[in-house]
């Protein structure tokens, strides 16, 4: 009979495009994935190249934004010329009251610099700090929280006069309805079960949001209380990285996109889980007629996206500023800007990993698993780990 093998943690990981997602180590099953995916976007970046349109919406966006300003820069010019023509004292510019084309032109070019993606900067690291930055958030355990709210939908006041007018009706036609079956039968109990399968049928399908309004009674949150946790990140990711290259081919920058993976040690870890999930949710979630539930994993210190920088001398990379990127962006420059960006720019990704196991001992309705399927981890996430 052959022995049951648990699936690979690391083509699960490789799938997973969000920034945090909830794992079973036995079954490999991932139960909850949230978080924005911008991990897709820079997998899906080189098939993009191919086709040309990875900065079709920068270069739409700064085409505007240029046409936008040299708008309002003709405008003024315009408006100068008109008036020293008619032999009028010298304009001021600034105080000159701005005609309908100007302001637009300025609503747009404000939209577009609102709409613009900006270089991820704020995120600034140097690469000899990255090291000690991953080790503190390998020591940092991690925080699952629940929250739910319980709400109904009341129809807005301006629809209370419709709502009642058709509720009245609808009693009407029932009461005249069920005066012609009781003319013609014997009164049964089915005619109520339908009126009341139809009630709930209306009361649970949601309604349209402009007619009604969300009305929450009842909000709480919750945290999983577990164990131990094991800390299964991959340490010395620069260290390593630069052991395979050579200084000089190493680019300038790189962009960092960090995950957190929460696993579920073993059975009696995940029933203990879901134990605590439903106790949670049967205690808060059950007060009115509606209810909404969320799934939250917080790390301390924990940042989805970041820059590492290699200083270098006398190289391309101090162009990367931020006042080059706005001197770009309104010369129209801001595609071949992004270009230049990204042939001195790598990517990598970096999976925060941490294995919890339960407190308490639950009565488990399988049989226990072999050791192979419990140190999965070693042979993927490396033979370094810590506790939190």
């Amino acid at each position: 009979m052959s022995s049951y093998t648990p699936p690979p943690l690391g083509r699960i990981e490789a799938s997973i495009f969000g920034e945090s997602a909830l794992l079973d180590r036995e079954t490999g099953r991932v139960f909850w994935e949230s978080g924005t995916s911008s991990t897709l976007y820079e997998s899906l970046t080189p098939r993009l190249d191919q086709f040309g349109v990875e900065h079709f919406q920068a270069s739409v966006l700064s085409g505007i934004l240029t046409l936008a300003v040299f708008g309002i820069i003709s405008g003024w010019i315009q408006r100068a010329i008109l008036q020293l023509r008619e032999s009028s004292p010298i304009p001021s510019l600034m105080s000159s009251s701005p005609t309908t084309s100007q302001v637009v032109s300025v609503l747009i070019a404000l939209t577009e610099l609102a709409l613009l993606k900006l270089p991820k900067i704020e995120n600034r690291w140097l690469v000899v700090e990255l090291d000690d930055y991953l080790e503190s958030l390998r020591q940092e355990p991690p925080v699952v929280t629940w929250k739910v709210k319980a709400f109904h939908y009341e129809y807005r006041r301006l629809f209370l006069l419709p709502r009642f007018i058709q509720s009245l009706m609808r009693s009407l036609l029932s009461i005249a309805s069920s005066s012609r079956i009781q003319k013609t039968k014997e009164p049964s109990a089915i005619s109520p079960a339908i009126d009341y399968e139809y009630t709930l049928k209306l009361r649970h399908t949601s309604p349209k949001p402009i007619l009604t309004h969300k009305i929450i009674t009842n909000e709480a949150s919750a945290t999983y209380q577990f164990g131990t946790c094991r800390d299964d990140t991959m340490v010395g990711v620069w260290t390593r990285a630069m052991a395979f290259r050579d200084k000089d081919d190493v680019a300038p920058f790189t962009k960092i996109a960090l995950t957190k993976l929460l696993i579920l040690a073993d059975g009696r870890t995940r029933e203990d889980y879901f134990q605590q999930q439903s106790n949670f949710f049967t205690k808060h979630g059950q007060g009115d007629e509606l209810a909404e539930f969320s799934t939250d994993i917080q790390v301390d210190g924990y940042r989805p996206r970041m820059l590492a920088v290699r200083p270098r001398k006398n190289r391309a990379a101090r162009l990367f500023r931020l006042h080059f990127f706005w001197v770009f962006t309104l010369l129209g420059l801001t595609v071949p800007y992004r270009i230049w960006f990204k042939q001195h720019c790598d990517f990598v990704r970096v999976a925060i990993v941490k294995e919890i196991s339960s407190a308490t001992n639950v009565q488990r309705s399988w049989s226990s698993t072999s050791s192979n399927r419990r140190d999965v981890a070693k042979t993927i996430f490396g033979s370094t780990t810590s506790v939190c």
